[in-house]
């Protein structure tokens, strides 16, 4: 039976529903804004500002990831899942209201907070109430809400920027949260045995400071200052001293953030490295494609969000196979392992792509991408929950959380930087007395300039996404020769709310 001792199936089911809402809610608003980022942008201050709307939310959910677990142990899954929900809520308010770019991307870092907690709670309550053999169906399930989200989101973004206003991708949060709040307080609350804990804030803000100095460093490097600088040189130095600093304070903290010895454990290892991959494979394309579409290829915001549908569409198809296989075999190393050669293989694909394309001749790319990814994050998941002794679930499932955004704010913030400065490289060939820096606006307005300098930006624009493609290309390899080593441990049949009840599988699995 699914769910502790204590829980009937269909407490379980009313329990997933109310996180799957939750998740969704997070999920919509990113796919949404995506689409419409290039009109964002060019309303409030210019493409070259757009990596930042993105950065800002994904570093946001960066920061707040690693305590979730922990707090959600203190005070209970509930109330951290409804804090995140209120946080997000009232962040997309103050979004929608901005009058600057810098006010969008202040709220959207406020709004990834929240939203890093919605996703991290629904992993963990996941985590709780159904075992690892179980787990790979209904993180299936749980990768197709992602995937829903993530077909209506950019229809629904093209579809605000061109009847509303883009505002209202933030706006309508409001009456959703609202739905996903009644379900979380009604049907989320089940207690976890008492068990004391100690927050590590010192490993927190210091990690934090680490991973921020990193991408403010990958991000401003090559454009805002030059990479030789000493800005630049101070951000990325202080990143490793501060990577270094989090690790040895791990190693003595009385119950670290993130415990050092779950990186003994080769599943955890090779798990977590797949998520940054994937966490910033998927990025390049989601993040800059919709640009590259609607700038280089002259597509709409509704028809590019359609177009990018095609790789949320085969995710839910990769979800439901991987579940299906994990909860019936029990076994998960093959699936893993043809993950990143099909990314690679659509990776490779996309860089084809320029300014003469057909925007449909991405669909089949886009559609083996989702195909991988669709694989790829639920079973990893539950590989990585299935290696973890029960008493490191939480961490281990926050950290799991934490490197796949990790992975992501990176893709944003180094394709990002890869990006602008690729544009700024080819608008400056343009030559003449042009000023560039008036060149990059909304797609919109760079349609009504003079044909030859419409075709430089265009031409500027697709060959700045396919600089970011083959940034991605080597990353997957190496995940690829990683996951070789993948071992395959069975899938256990206990859900962790029933053996913590018993007191069962306390030092099971991790080292």
């Amino acid at each position: 039976m699914s769910g502790d001792v204590d829980l009937s199936r269909r407490r379980t089911h009313l329990i997933f529903f109310g996180m799957l809402v939750s998740t969704f809610l997070a999920s919509l608003d990113g796919t949404a804004v995506s689409t419409a980022l290039p009109t964002i942008a060019g309303d409030l201050g210019g493409i070259d500002q757009l990596p930042w709307v993105l950065t800002a939310f994904l570093m946001g959910s960066v920061a707040a990831t690693p305590l979730y677990g922990k707090l959600s142990d203190l005070y209970g899954r509930r109330a951290l899942t409804q804090a995140a929900l209120s946080i997000f809520v009232v962040a997309s308010v103050l979004a929608g209201i901005s009058q600057t770019m810098w006010q969008l991307i202040g709220a959207r870092a406020i709004q990834g907070i929240g939203a890093g907690g919605l996703m991290a709670m629904g992993f963990i309550v996941i985590g709780d109430i159904f075992s690892p053999r179980e787990r790979g169906k209904y993180m299936a399930y749980y990768t197709m809400n992602f995937s829903f989200s993530s077909v209506a989101g950019p229809v629904i973004g093209g579809l605000f920027v061109e009847v509303a206003s883009w505002r209202w991708i933030f706006f309508i949060n409001v009456p959703l949260g609202v739905i996903a709040g009644f379900i979380i307080h009604r049907q989320l609350t089940f207690r976890l045995p008492p068990r004391r804990h100690d927050l590590d804030l010192v490993g927190a803000t210091v990690l934090v400071a680490s991973v921020t100095a990193l991408i403010l460093g990958l991000a401003l490097g090559g454009e805002t200052y030059p990479w030789a600088s000493w800005q630049i040189i101070a951000l990325l130095g202080g990143s490793v001293i501060g990577a270094v600093s989090f690790v040895l304070w791990e190693l003595r903290a009385s119950e670290p953030l993130l415990p050092m010895r779950l990186f003994s454990n080769p599943t955890f290892r090779i798990m977590i490295l797949g998520n940054v991959v994937f966490g910033v494979s998927a990025m390049g394309v989601l993040a800059f494609f919709p640009l590259f579409f609607q700038v280089s290829l002259g597509e709409s915001p509704t028809r590019a969000g359609l177009i990018l549908a095609s790789m949320s569409i085969t995710v839910t198809v990769g979800s439901y196979v991987a579940g299906r296989i994990t909860t019936g075999s029990g076994r998960y190393r093959r699936l893993v392992q043809v993950t990143p050669v099909l990314a690679l293989i659509a990776m490779v694909a996309f860089t084809t792509l320029d300014a003469g394309s057909s925007a449909f001749a991405a669909i089949p790319w886009l559609a083996v991408l989702g195909f991988a990814m669709g694989i790829a994050f639920p079973t990893m998941t539950t590989a990585t929950q299935n290696s973890l002794a029960l008493p490191d679930l939480g961490a281990g499932t926050a950290a799991i959380n934490f490197f796949r955004t990790l992975g992501q704010t990176l893709g944003v913030g180094a394709f990002g930087a890869i990006l602008t400065s690729g544009l700024s490289r080819e608008l400056d060939a343009v030559g003449g007395d042009v000023d560039t820096s008036q060149l990059l606006s909304t797609p919109e307005q760079i349609r009504e300039l003079a044909p030859e300098l419409r075709a430089a930006v265009e031409q500027a624009v697709a060959v700045s996404v396919n600089n970011v493609l083959w940034v991605a290309i080597p990353v997957l390899i190496v995940f690829a020769i990683a996951v070789l080593f993948l071992p395959e441990l069975e899938l256990r049949q206990t859900t962790a709310l029933a053996a913590q009840k018993t007191g069962a599988g306390q030092d099971e699995r991790s080292p």
